[in-house]
């Protein structure tokens, strides 16, 4: 089999799991795992994994609300209206059960909606806290990890040290491949363009773990060395940040626009890479520890200046010449960042746009116009 083939094989299966509605998705789920919904990153995939469950994330749908409305106020994102639309539509009765994690305000209230409506047999609520630099931290959701494993065993399965760590591991390799992936990107955009990667990202929170990681080495194998280069260079580079999970629509924008993004700091991509976990200590603590290393949400508390040292240096790390701030509409948590940190680049002369988003899975016309402004700015002829 040449690489082309066997890269058209990849993007076939990665584009069908992305392209199904989550009524159509039940069908392709891994057989013999029980399938348990989860939002955040926050929420540990490989204990859910361990306890041979299927680690389904929620990432929002393109749904009209009709139904949602009448629970929620309107000043709610669209990941938490959307996904509770899914809900009450009947399109999540797949799912054997849902784990919220303790983040933003309207999440939590979600949490407190849903299990009202008692429409799925399980329901957990990880309790993160918020203040991480706190004494108490670190052994309080230590506990919470020990509490998560119980209520999986007693609901789930059995979470034996071997299938803990082998679910490690798992999850480990699938997050190095995936950092392969970011840092080839830009020199094989031809075979990696931005809506195929944007689905290349969110196939692995709805398709099988294992199978997930063996598409990830085999198209890895598959793309052309570095030598090969396809004239991706004359794309400006961007940074994209924000709250938000892959949507395949801006990255098409950004690219047609004549940028590519060079590193992400959204919610379902590389700044889940921070979260590899040690494999040669105790299982849980590796697990507890990882969410103390760096910073990861703006919802959690780490230092006045963690959010900001941490994106100056990715953006200098990556070449970035502008930063895009990518974030849902009402998410009080990002906002209260962003001036801060739009300050900051601006101060460094790095140039930033805002894009203020309510549902990232329709086109964005009105933006289109935005975009291709700032790229030209940042590109001037």
């Amino acid at each position: 089999m040449t690489s082309q083939t066997a890269r058209n094989k990849i993007r076939k299966e990665i584009e069908d799991i992305t392209s199904r509605s989550y009524r159509d998705i039940a069908s392709t789920l891994p057989k013999g795992r029980m399938p348990i919904g989860f939002f955040c990153p926050f929420v540990p995939e490989e204990l859910i994994q361990a306890a041979g469950a299927f680690p389904f994330r929620l990432m929002g749908t393109s749904a009209q609300i009709t139904h949602a409305q009448a629970y929620l106020p309107p000043y709610c994102c669209h990941l938490v209206k959307s996904s509770l639309e899914s809900l009450l539509q009947g399109e999540l009765h797949f799912l054997k059960g849902v784990v919220f994690s303790h983040t933003c305000d309207s999440m939590k209230g979600l949490s407190d909606i849903w299990a009202h409506q008692s429409l799925l047999p399980l329901q957990f609520n990880l309790m993160v806290p918020t203040n991480l630099q706190s004494k108490h931290a670190r052994p309080y959701f230590r506990a919470e990890m020990e509490r998560f494993k119980d209520f999986l065993q007693s609901n789930v399965g059995k979470i034996s040290s071997d299938n803990l760590k082998a679910s490690i591991q798992l999850f480990n390799r699938i997050r190095e491949r995936l950092g392969e992936i970011y840092a080839l990107r830009r020199t094989v955009i031809d075979h990696l363009p931005g809506d195929y990667f944007a689905r290349i990202i969110r196939a692995g929170y709805a398709m099988d773990r294992v199978r997930y990681l063996k598409l990830l080495e085999k198209l890895v194998d598959s793309l052309p060395d570095h030598a090969e280069a396809d004239g991706s260079d004359v794309l400006t580079p961007v940074y994209l940040t924000g709250n938000m999970t892959h949507a395949d629509t801006y990255f098409s924008l950004i690219e047609d626009a004549g940028a590519i993004v060079i590193n992400d700091d959204l919610c379902s991509g590389a700044r889940t890479l921070r979260l590899m976990v040690a494999e040669d200590r105790d299982p849980l603590e590796a697990l507890t520890e990882r969410y103390f290393r760096s910073f990861f949400c703006p919802t959690k508390y780490m230092t006045p200046q963690t959010h900001l040292e941490t994106l100056m240096q990715e953006v200098a790390d990556s070449g970035a010449q502008g930063v895009i701030f990518l974030l849902y509409k009402y998410c009080e948590s990002c906002f209260y960042d962003y001036p801060d940190l739009k300050s900051a680049l601006e101060a460094k002369g790095i140039a930033t746009l805002l894009l203020e988003v309510e549902d990232p899975f329709q086109s964005k016309e009105q933006l289109k116009v935005r975009i291709q402004a700032f790229v030209e700015m940042l590109s001037p002829l």
